[in-house]
């Protein structure tokens, strides 16, 4: 009689041995998946801006090649616009899904944010994306004028015409940024609610911002950041190439702006300045942040 065929199982070191190298496979296929994931936010993102881009080119084609304005509180833009504190609400009849402004990579904020119109166009979250005040605070120099105030003590910010815009295919009209109602992409604005202390932890894979330009095109654009005494959180954003930020956050870069109107700042940047000449002036005076850097500092990040 034959004798029983015993057949052979794995042993507890091939086992183990199995169990290593699906671990090692799943260390090294992790950060890929990762990766891939991050890089579909980012394509959403800017296909977000590019929509948007649409909508205010048509936007600024119904209200006489105009960029809409801004009036703070509860107030009503001036000749019945609707753009009252946030610059999408008059763009909104053009965008018509609140699912355009949201940010794959943003998940702040709630409805009770904003005031009752955007809440009735449906806004849940912040908005992912600013609006081109210019480069720094309320001294405007983007698409729109400096900030004043009403006699009754409303401010109000009104847009410039497109004809004002020196090059509209190199000057932001908006694009990513971590403000608040009234959303900006202004340097000293961008970097309102996030709390990073390096260039690494910006979203879009470590700092890629997507900006809509003035002439309808969008594109993803290399930032920094940095500490910024009297910015917004302490912090700001900006392009690293500074003959591109030189140009995308003015109408005219060899306009002057000042500090003052109706919200002076307390930033250091000096005042009287050409709008272009505050990028490569924070370049010039912003040092690396030394390993004990905090808010209150002037520096970039490394």
């Amino acid at each position: 009689m034959r004798g029983l065929i015993r057949q052979k199982g794995f042993t507890l070191i091939e086992l183990l041995v199995v169990i290593a190298i699906i671990a090692i496979l799943a260390a090294i296929l992790m950060p890929v998946f990762a990766q891939a994931r991050a890089k579909a936010r980012s394509a959403a993102c800017l296909s977000n801006t590019k929509q948007i881009c649409s909508a205010f080119l048509m936007y600024t084609q119904d209200y006489d090649e105009t960029c809409p304005s801004l009036w703070g509180g509860a107030g009503t833009c001036g000749g019945g616009g609707t753009c009252a504190q946030e610059w999408w609400f008059g763009l909104f009849p053009y965008i018509k899904n609140v699912q355009v402004l949201y940010c794959p990579e943003r998940n702040e904020g709630s409805a009770a944010n904003y005031n009752a119109m955007g809440r009735a166009f449906g806004i849940t979250q912040y908005a992912g994306y600013g609006y081109n005040w210019g480069p720094i605070m309320w001294r405007g120099g983007g698409l729109l004028n400096q900030q004043l105030r009403t006699p009754a003590g409303q401010t109000y910010i009104t847009g410039k015409s497109l004809s004002a815009i020196v090059a509209p295919a190199a000057t932001f009209a908006f694009g990513d940024t971590y403000d608040t109602p009234r959303m900006t992409i202004g340097i000293a604005f961008a970097a309102d609610t996030w709390p990073g202390t390096s260039n690494s932890q910006l979203r879009h894979m470590g700092g890629v911002f997507h900006y809509g330009f003035v002439d309808g095109h969008a594109k993803a654009v290399r930032v920094r950041a940095g500490f910024m005494a009297g910015a917004f959180n302490s912090r700001f954003i900006m392009p690293r190439d500074t003959n591109l930020a030189a140009n995308a956050f003015c109408a005219d870069p060899d306009a002057t702006i000042v500090n003052g109107g109706a919200s002076p700042d307390g930033t250091i940047i000096p005042s009287p300045i050409a709008c272009g000449a505050i990028p490569r002036w924070i370049e010039a005076n912003f040092p690396v942040c030394p390993p004990n850097a905090g808010p209150g500092s002037n520096c970039f990040f490394p």
